[in-house]
């Protein structure tokens, strides 16, 4: 666990601290929040992400004293809902939802803003690791038996993913670039028919992350996980081997993750009572239960620690993404 992270064991312990932090002297002079707070999600409404995003809202609302609302602006590898947080007062009161999507856009799409410059951190709130799944009638049982396959006939081992560009796609890249291999990427428009692409045999393989639907069709013998991007086995999932295990190395790790950002240039002070709500409210039973439901890890993080690891996000995918050729669609 790196440094600053607070993950469920912690998570316990946090709540006092956290009010602590809400109710510093120093914050209180601030007169935060005067009005309500907006929260920018790059997705339509729905999907894991926004749901994340309103189950945060709804935590803090309350502790800051104010409503959390969240706005979908959806569109151009989520860059809509950031551009948002740029043009707005560096006052704290428009958030951005981060997701793995504001880490490569970069490399994808022409942007209004400067994501690293731009853009500062308050706290990771969730993660999970990708997986990659072969269909349950598919000759494919180990990851081996895919390696062995593209190296016979390159491009004739193909992948679903929910789109260019993707926590899957560059997952996907990653994987085929360090075996040396080549794989075919089949996008769709979402998950939900990548999944569909994979379950009809109309794809081999599919890089994705373990929802509830896709367990029970491990749980039906619909789908085979073969690996974990993840440095370890999962406790959920302790029979599927991390990809670290396969025998290609370090740097395999690829999770999809969740995080608020806000416009550089907000006060410190507001970006410390921003994080004792977002820590209070991961430490809170309902949260963490809400947000393990969706087959997600709730977590909280220091503003340095989640600094540190977005900047790292957004120099390895966009190098991979623009060394790959890959452009948005």
């Amino acid at each position: 666990m790196s440094a600053g992270a607070i993950t469920r064991r912690r998570l316990l312990h946090l709540a006092a601290g956290a009010g602590t932090i809400l109710a510093s002297p120093r914050l209180a002079r601030a007169a935060f929040p005067e009005r309500p707070l907006r929260i920018m999600v790059g997705f339509a409404p729905g999907g894991t992400v926004d749901t994340v995003g309103r189950i945060l809202a709804q935590a803090m609302g309350p502790l800051l004293g104010q409503p959390v609302v969240v706005e979908n602006r959806a569109g151009a590898s989520a860059s809509f809902a950031a551009s948002a947080v740029v043009n707005a007062e560096p006052d704290g009161h428009t958030l951005l939802f981060g997701v793995f999507s504001h880490a490569v856009a970069p490399a994808l799409v022409r942007l209004t803003y400067d994501t690293l410059n731009d853009l500062t951190a308050v706290s990771q709130v969730a993660r999970v690791p990708l997986f990659m799944f072969a269909a349950g009638a598919s000759p494919f049982r180990s990851v081996a038996d895919v390696l062995a396959a593209a190296r016979v006939s390159p491009t004739s081992v193909t992948y679903a993913s929910g789109g260019v560009g993707s926590a899957p796609h560059l997952a996907a890249e990653l994987f085929a670039r360090r075996a040396g291999v080549g794989l075919l990427h089949v996008p769709f428009r979402g998950g939900v028919p990548a999944v569909q692409s994979l379950l009809a045999g109309d794809v081999n393989l599919l890089w994705d992350t373990p929802q509830p639907a896709t367990r029970a069709y491990i749980d039906e013998g619909r789908l085979r996980a073969l690996c974990v991007m993840a440095d370890k086995r999962l406790s959920a999932y302790s029979d599927i081997p991390a990809v670290r295990e396969i025998g290609l190395g370090d740097g395999l790790e690829v999770q999809a993750w969740q995080g608020v950002l806000v416009r550089a240039g907000t006060p410190p002070a507001l970006i410390d009572k921003l994080y004792g709500a977002i820590a209070h409210a991961m430490a809170m039973r309902e949260t963490r239960e809400r947000i393990e439901a969706l087959a997600v890890e709730p977590m909280a993080t220091e503003p340095k620690a989640f600094g540190a690891f977005f900047r790292g996000e957004v120099a390895r995918w966009t190098e991979i993404a623009r060394s790959a050729g890959i452009t948005a669609q």
